[in-house]
């Protein structure tokens, strides 16, 4: 207590009343924008750097968790939206139709929304706090600015069980939602249980190579889903037809003779299908890739590339968020033919505050996900290592030390209690985010504060009933000008993870191509392993049902099918001859130097060693040694790359 007394005193003591409340962060530097095409000089040299534990100032602090938290509301609400849209649906088929949920699926949208908001806001703060375990030499959580945010990777994974669950089984959304949670609280145990091994025994087993595959592949799955909604929506998209209808009409074709001829029918498909749009958040409804939609997309999405351009580092770090509101912006501020493209009915009804469990799901088990969650938790978990390493780095703290390997463990520890305890509070499960380490760098604050600060933001925007209320209002078309790009990041973050982990040998290009192959032939073509790969059959048993479909669940998702390829290729073929020892570019050594007669140089590393880390600084050549030579380029791309790790 006397410590805690004493570290309390040294943050607020000898402090006037304008340091605890402003600090002493340049706000100029933060809030100011740049123009990058009539500058002389590089740039405004940033402010000085902020510690773990250095004192921000309630104001600063604030401000600086609240860039933390839009940097990632972007990524944390468009999962729980993507999973709650397949509660709007009805069961093809039945006259008068009926909807898959069995309550109201525009106030379940909104639950989940707010329930990832509150779940993130609370293990963000147990991360941030970094609990030691008493008398071990474990801790819960990272102690660390790193923030946590719920995951894409149980995106596909999670649409297809719910999809097949309701389609093929029967259930409502709030069954195969509560089935998928339960299976999830299982399967969240494997960061926990990872979090205990030494992190060079992971890393050996899933390399880089493994997981950038995973990773591509799921930003290439999602792409799709934000696509869709840029063109007006996933329903109609999926419906761009009408199904045939009892309508006469005249189709092509040709006498036995070569005449060509016009043939009455009375069953045609009749275009534009099914039109876009949700009756209780708009009035406007129109054809899937109407003008309108891919305007209001492509507004979103180029004001992404404005503040990228000539935001300040505030309007960057937060440049997604505000896209996002300046696209719902525009539309509710315009019409189509006098309607509105935005009515704010589910607004007005919104609770004004809520919390969790405020609507439940029934917890069961499904498990044909067992196999494919595991995957996703193993690739998280070795994400999550990325990152944490990451954040270290960006606080300019050790990574290889007892101590940073301890934090590593610790918030390995919190993803799977995170995993656990998000299922059970009705929400997805979580993981470590990687956007807040380019926040870190832009802003130089790595301070503990601004990440309490972020956790209050995420909770406090979780538990206020109308925020929900209006992330549900937003166009699907606007929405999916945003997702487009985030998702868009998962796929460059899974492309880094492969170039800077492996030196792409011709063993390493031989896995990737095997991989890719599979995984991308899989995406475009899901019916290869889903029609007659393994028929169900009336006598099929139960077990071998659960089986077969555990299986075809694996081989029919892109992301799953390239991991399960590269992890058995990885430990299958024998590494090159030629790659025993890093290489004189690897290492980042003039051309023609011999890297084993080097002063400072360890010529003992081998290719897995190699794989494991980014390429070393420029050097050059003086007296005695190395001498890392850092330059600007280098330190600007280091901010840049941080900025599109992982959302």
């Amino acid at each position: 207590m006397d410590d805690v007394r004493g570290k309390v005193d040294d943050m607020t003591g000898k402090r006037s009343m304008k340091e605890l409340l402003v600090g002493t962060y340049d706000m100029k530097y933060l809030c100011k924008p740049v123009f990058p095409y009539f500058r002389k000089s590089k740039g405004v040299p940033p402010p000085m750097f902020f510690g773990k534990d250095d004192f921000l100032g309630l104001f600063v602090a604030l401000v600086m968790g609240l860039q933390h938290a839009l940097a990632m509301v972007g990524g944390l609400i468009t999962p729980p939206l993507l999973i709650s849209n397949l509660a709007f649906g009805t069961r093809p088929g039945t006259n008068p139709p009926v909807p898959y949920s069995s309550g109201n699926p525009a106030d379940t949208q909104r639950y989940l929304v707010q329930a990832s908001l509150i779940v993130c806001g609370i293990m963000t703060f147990f991360q941030v706090l970094g609990v030691r375990i008493w008398k071990t030499n474990f801790q819960f959580g990272a102690g660390i600015l790193s923030c946590m945010g719920v995951s894409f990777t149980t995106v596909p994974i999670a649409t297809s069980v719910i999809g097949q669950l309701m389609k093929e089984q029967g259930h409502t959304f709030e069954e195969a939602y509560g089935m998928f949670l339960g299976t999830i609280a299982m399967c969240a145990v494997i960061p926990a249980i990872l979090s205990f091994f030494p992190i060079r025994i992971i890393k050996k087993i899933f390399p880089p190579i493994v997981c950038g595959i995973t990773i591509m592949m799921i930003g290439v799955h999602l792409i799709g889903a934000g696509f869709k909604n840029w063109g007006g929506g996933a329903f109609c998209a999926d419906n761009w037809q009408h199904p045939p209808a009892p309508k006469t009409c005249y189709l092509p074709a040709t006498y036995t003779n070569g005449t060509s001829y016009l043939q009455q029918s009375t069953q045609c498909w009749v275009g534009p299908g099914i039109k876009c749009g949700d009756p209780t958040k708009t009035e406007v409804f129109l054809p899937f890739g109407s003008q309108e939609y891919l305007g209001l997309g492509f507004l979103v999405f180029v004001t992404i590339i404005v503040l990228e351009i000539f935001g300040s580092p505030f309007m960057r770090n937060a440049s997604v968020i505000l896209a996002l509101l300046f696209g719902y912006f525009i539309a509710a501020v315009t019409n189509y033919q006098g309607k509105k493209y935005v009515i704010t009915n589910k607004i007005d009804q919104a609770p004004g505050i809520t919390f969790l469990w405020t609507t439940t799901f029934p917890l069961g088990f499904y498990s044909p996900a067992i196999i494919p969650l595991m995957i996703v938790f193993i690739i998280t978990s070795i994400e999550t290592v990325g990152d944490t390493a990451a954040t270290l780095e960006a606080s300019r703290m050790q990574v290889n030390t007892e101590d940073g390997t301890r934090r590593i463990k610790g918030a390995l520890l919190n993803d799977g209690i995170s995993g656990i305890f998000s299922a059970l509070a009705t929400s997805l499960p979580l993981t470590t985010f990687a956007q807040n380490n380019g926040v870190i760098s832009l802003t130089n604050v790595a301070a503990r504060q601004a990440g309490f600060a972020a956790a209050f933001w995420l909770f406090l925007l979780g538990i206020l009933g109308k925020v929900g209320a209006w992330i549900t209002t937003i166009p699907e078309c606007v929405l999916g000008g945003m997702t487009t790009f985030l998702f868009a990041n998962v796929i460059a973050s899974g492309i880094k993870i492969i170039i800077n982990g492996d030196p792409l040998t011709r063993r390493s290009r031989f896995i990737l191509a095997c991989s890719l192959a599979l995984a991308f032939g899989v995406e475009l073509v899901p019916q290869w392993a889903t029609l007659n790969l393994w028929p169900v059959t009336p006598g099929m048993s139960p077990g071998l049902r659960g089986l077969r479909d555990a299986i075809i669940l694996v081989i029919s998702t892109s992301f799953t099918l390239g991991a399960v390829v590269a992890l058995i290729l990885n430990l299958i073929i024998p590494a090159d001859a030629n790659a025993n020892t890093c290489t004189t570019k690897a290492l980042g050594l003039p051309e023609g130097a011999d890297s084993g007669k080097l002063d400072g140089v360890d010529s003992s590393h081998d290719a897995s060693g190699c794989e494991a880390c980014e390429p070393l600084p420029p050097v050059k050549m003086i007296t005695g040694g190395l001498e890392p030579v850092p330059t600007v380029e280098a330190t600007r791309d280091n901010a840049v790359d941080a900025n599109t790790d992982r959302v």
